[in-house]
């Protein structure tokens, strides 16, 4: 019964020592690159006269938010971006006097549609955004 206990003891030590543990690989990053894309805001409203907030890069090309009063019934705004992160991009627009005229806002990334709404109630706002 002892050479039993011995050999197991044997045998637990010998699987334990021949055992090791392998190096973990890690999968190796490849460098950011940077994308270049076309963001448009086109603002459409029967009063010609609406407020209109949207993400657009500032003169030291980093994005914050603008402001502009519109006062025309279409309105176009857009620019190149280019970036090696996923950004936010939105465009807010609402009627400067109290009116049910129909505010709509739309935005385009590279020509093509991504998102749209319109309001038609007084004190809202019209808002498309969305992360590319």
């Amino acid at each position: 019964m002892k050479n039993l206990f011995v050999c197991v003891a044997l045998l637990t030590s010998v699987l334990m020592v021949s055992c090791s543990k392998e190096n973990e690989v890690k999968p190796q990053t490849a460098a950011a690159t940077a994308t270049a894309i076309t963001i448009e805001y086109k603002i459409s409203n029967l009063s010609g006269q609406v407020g209109v907030d949207y993400i657009a890069p500032n003169a030291s090309g980093v994005l914050e938010t603008m402001h502009a009063d519109v006062n025309r019934t279409e309105e176009s705004i857009s620019f190149s971006y280019t970036s090696t992160t996923i950004n936010a991009y939105s465009v807010t627009a609402y009627n400067l006097m109290p009116s049910t005229d129909v505010v709509q806002v739309q935005l385009f990334v590279n020509g093509v549609l991504k998102a749209e709404h319109s309001v038609t109630a007084p004190g809202q706002s019209a808002v498309a955004k969305g992360n590319f």
